[in-house]
C-alpha cells in the first residue's frame, strides 16, 4: 500500500502546467501522451485532442451505458461539445498510475452547472502505443 502511494505521490509531482507534452511520437511516454489530450480537452480544443488519439481508437463505456467510440471522427463528433463548453469546464488529474503502455487517471470534473447531478469523479484506463492513445475504458462510476 505503501509503495502505491508513493507511486501515485511521484506520479502527481512530476507533472506541472508548464511542461509541455506532446502527441504521436513514439517517443513519448504514454503519460505525457495522455496529459497531452488533458492539456487539450482544458482547452477545448478539439483538433489538438484528437490528435493524441490513433485513427481506429476505440472508447468504451464499461457501465454499458454509452455506445462504443470507434475512430478518429466518432471522436471528434462525441467531443464537439467542448467547443461549447463554458471556459471553466475542464478536469483535473487527482491521481495517476502508469504501467507501460497503460495509464490510468483519476480525473475530477469541474466547471459544470450548478444544478448538475453527474458525478464530478470518474476513472479512465488508456493504452497508449506509438505515440497515440488506441483505446480508452471508463469504469462505472457507481
Amino acid at each position: 500500500m505503501r509503495r502505491l502511494a508513493l507511486i501515485l505521490t511521484l506520479g502527481l509531482a512530476g507533472h506541472s502546467a508548464e511542461s509541455p507534452k506532446t502527441c504521436g511520437a513514439a517517443s513519448s511516454s504514454p503519460d505525457d501522451v495522455v496529459q497531452a489530450q488533458v492539456d487539450a480537452y482544458n482547452a477545448h480544443d478539439v483538433d489538438r485532442f484528437a490528435s493524441c488519439y490513433a485513427d481506429d481508437v476505440t472508447l468504451k463505456s464499461l457501465a454499458g451505458d454509452r455506445p462504443d467510440v470507434k475512430g478518429i471522427e466518432a471522436l471528434k463528433t462525441t467531443y464537439k461539445f467542448l467547443t461549447t463548453a463554458p471556459k471553466e469546464f475542464g478536469v483535473e488529474v487527482v491521481k495517476r498510475v502508469v504501467n507501460g503502455p497503460i495509464v490510468v487517471y483519476l480525473e475530477r470534473v469541474h466547471g459544470r452547472a450548478a444544478n448538475s447531478t453527474a458525478p464530478t469523479d470518474s476513472s479512465v484506463v488508456y493504452e497508449v502505443r506509438n505515440g497515440k492513445i488506441v483505446s480508452a475504458w471508463f469504469p462505472p462510476r457507481q
